[in-house]
């Protein structure tokens, strides 16, 4: 007798698939604006990395779980997988 393992592929919610959409924008107009290399990890260094890391704060993309009564946005840790999964796709200069 033979079991395979089965994954149900994971459904976001709505609102989840909507900031993943919003984060794959920002993060092309960002590669089309020569911010960084998708195909080159670490193309943005300096102060080039520290100006894309305060436009993904301005969007409120930093902190996103914490408080809002230390700087957070109060937003669920799904949501914050989402913004982090998306960064590592295109191999954005977070750290």
């Amino acid at each position: 007798m033979t079991t395979a393992l089965r994954f149900d592929p994971i459904r976001l919610p709505e609102h989840c698939q909507e900031l993943r959409r919003e984060v794959r924008a920002f993060l092309a107009d960002e590669i089309s604006a020569g911010t960084f290399d998708p195909l080159r990890p670490g193309s943005a260094e300096g102060e080039d990395a520290k100006a894309f890391s305060r436009r993904v704060g301005q969007r409120g993309w930093i902190g996103m779980t914490w408080p809002k009564r230390y700087g957070g946005q109060e937003r669920s840790f799904l949501e914050r997988y989402v913004v982090t999964e998306e960064m590592c796709v295109a191999n954005a200069p977070v750290r």
